[in-house]
């Protein structure tokens, strides 16, 4: 079970407030704010504060939640442990029940210029056009990820890329998408791993 503090944000929408309104309502530092939006434990002083300032209830604002609920991501963002880093990405290790996941997540954010291609000899490139009128963009390898029977791979671009292709072929599969053997894939952006819900193999 785990604290979940989802309704605390919805609320501060639907009051039209944002998170640097509510510092200001409440007092609280940036340090305590990012412990909720990690879901991590606060005072019941931090608690009492904000229902004062926003004029509600305990209950308005968090819940207390199974952890058989949490998405893959919410797995991943609450449980998953860097066992590696370099230049170019981040190994992200955790499990949901006895599923193992690796997630390599991309050091660099991708945006609407930026093409990821999955290519038929299993590396993923990043194409990068600096600017408009740039004729050959920026390329580099980012990872050619490593698989293990037991563990389902994922790798992650963080931001929003313009495009990412060769997906669903050639061993990468989409977030949408169904592995067809245990050494496919998947690629997607931050923004799809949230909603990612992987099919039963």
């Amino acid at each position: 079970m785990y604290i979940d503090y989802s309704k605390l944000w919805k609320l501060l929408i639907d009051k039209e407030l944002s998170k640097t309104d509510l510092l200001e309502l409440t007092g609280m530092s940036s340090r305590v704010l990012a412990k909720l939006s990690k879901n991590e434990t606060v005072t019941t002083d931090t608690i009492a504060r904000i229902c004062t300032a926003l004029n509600c209830d305990v209950s308005d604002i968090m819940e207390c939640v199974s952890d058989e609920n949490l998405s893959v991501y919410g797995h991943f963002k609450k449980y998953g442990k860097c066992v590696d880093k370099n230049d170019r990405y981040s190994t992200v290790q955790f499990s949901v029940g006895e599923q193992k996941y690796t997630v390599y997540v991309s050091n660099q954010t991708a945006n609407k210029r930026s093409l990821i291609s999955c290519n038929s000899n299993g590396n993923i490139t990043w194409d990068q056009l600096t600017f408009i009128w740039t004729l050959k963009p920026d390329r580099y390898g980012l990872i050619r990820p490593d698989w293990n029977k037991n563990e389902t791979v994922i790798v992650l671009i963080k931001g929003k890329p313009g495009i990412i292709k060769g997906l669903d072929t050639n061993g990468f599969v989409s977030s949408r998408g169904e592995r067809k053997s245990y050494k496919d894939v998947y690629v997607m952006s931050e923004a799809a791993f949230k909603l990612f819900e992987p099919k039963t193999e």
